[in-house]
């Protein structure tokens, strides 16, 4: 690699031929010009080429974040990142990182440009509309006015959906009051942000767009720990006897018995089920996850192996009674019957979006009277429950679907307490046995 300099008015000039492109082959000049002296143009021109041939040379561009993220990284990883994340990459793109620093030159970026958008998040960075706050709004103003409205008449008034509408009605008549929006993000989602800037930028460093990852240099907000309310197993089994009249009993109870994850349910098979042998095969390389409001099933970008779950007694039950009910329908709808292989489905075979699992849990959960708590929250509250029972924490990270026992404990630290005075209890009366009573005198 030759290179050569040359004077252009009053200051010096170096040039030479770059790397060829990746796609066409040809090269392209590298050049850079306003230095004093002849002396000093030199040095940069080997500076440069030192750094071109040890692959670290950072070709100047105007390119800014926006067009580096919206035009090119959300494009090129589309095909190898899940649909969800994608979805979610694309949304933090155009809500919170490209009003507040999209017009900023891609190698302008610095840590504390970074730093001062998660600020900006964290005070002010809320986009979305607080429909919860305009449809209780609505619901207070027409009862004032002693009319009850109907879930329809506040999804026409407050530009929701039906269904929107109607969970805010049973909120509300439940005397559950939405809480004050405030004008920042959660800790959470500015996290999550700084996790795809890390990501994207990771990937600028490796196509030499920028010639380091200023994302690795800044520390994103701290996320309080939360510890999430759960069901005891008294009112686990409480709302499984009210499910029992519903369709998808069966999914409720896989939900309860096994922690499955709602997009595992939603994308489970006949296939892998084995209920003579009474076990089922978790493949998380195909969930059934919600994108942009739609159902779909995940392409299988996962590392991890399927999971082989033993089923109780019970369960094994449940599912062949699903099963007979799943097959008497199918004839009813002949050729118009979707045909699809999934455990759980409507009438006519059409598979159950995961939303409308979450919908109908909340509605037999308040019929039962239980404590609020999210769908997923049943998964903890099957972990919390098997560990307190004794189950050993590998057996329970391994049905869990965890990448370790050790992120399992750290997530259920709260059992540990508990777990640890009877081990205390229990390993004292191995070791000293507490002492007989002494035999009454005759």
């Amino acid at each position: 690699m030759k290179g050569h300099v040359f004077q252009r008015g009053k200051t010096w000039t170096y040039m030479f031929d770059g790397p060829p492109d990746p796609l066409t082959g040809k090269r392209h000049r590298i050049t850079k010009g306003g230095w004093k002296t002849e002396k000093i143009a030199w040095q940069k021109c080997r500076e440069a080429m030192q750094e071109v041939e040890s692959g670290k040379y950072v070709q100047p561009s105007k390119r800014t974040v926006e067009e580096f993220l919206v035009s090119q990284w959300l494009p090129a990883v589309r095909r190898t990142t899940a649909a969800s994340t994608w979805a979610s990459w694309r949304h933090y793109t155009n809500s919170y990182v490209v009003p507040a620093i999209g017009q900023t030159r891609l190698q302008d970026l610095t840590a504390e440009r970074l730093i001062a958008l998660y600020e900006h998040l964290l005070t002010a960075g809320r986009v979305k509309r607080d429909t919860d706050s305009e449809m209780f709004a609505y619901w207070t103003a027409r009862r004032k006015n002693g009319t009850d409205p109907k879930p329809r008449e506040m999804m026409q008034a407050c530009g929701v959906t039906i269904h929107a509408a109607r969970a805010a009605v049973r909120r509300y008549r439940a005397g559950r009051v939405p809480r004050e929006a405030l004008p920042g993000l959660e800790p959470k989602t500015v996290r999550n942000v700084h996790a795809m800037m890390h990501v994207a930028m990771r990937d600028a460093t490796s196509w030499h767009y920028v010639a380091e990852n200023v994302v690795a240099s800044v520390k994103p907000p701290r996320v309080p720990k939360r510890r999430r309310p759960v069901w005891t197993p008294k009112q686990l089994d409480k709302f499984l006897a009210y499910a029992r009249k519903d369709r998808f009993y069966a999914l409720y109870r896989l939900a309860a018995l096994t922690g499955m994850r709602r997009a595992e349910l939603c994308g489970l098979t006949w296939v892998a089920v084995d209920l003579e042998a009474g076990h089922l095969a978790v493949d998380p390389g195909s969930p059934r996850v919600v994108v942009d409001g739609h159902a779909e099933t995940s392409d299988g970008k996962t590392d991890n192996a399927p999971r082989l779950l033993a089923l109780d007694r019970a369960t094994i039950d449940a599912l062949h009674e699903w099963r007979t009910v799943q097959r008497s329908e199918r004839p009813f709808y002949d050729e118009e019957y979707d045909g699809t292989d999934l455990l759980f489905t409507w009438e006519d075979g059409r598979p159950i979006h995961p939303d409308v699992v979450r919908q109908r849990f909340h509605r037999m959960a308040a019929a039962c009277n239980l404590p609020r708590i999210r769908l997923h929250d049943i998964r903890h509250s099957y972990a919390t429950a098997a560990l307190k029972a004794g189950v050993h924490p590998a057996v329970v990270s391994r049905r869990l679907g965890h990448a370790s026992e050790a992120f399992t404990m750290s997530v259920y630290t709260h059992v540990l307490p508990g777990m640890d005075r009877d081990a205390a209890d229990t390993i004292a009366d191995l070791i000293t046995p507490p002492e007989e009573p002494p035999e009454a005198s005759a």
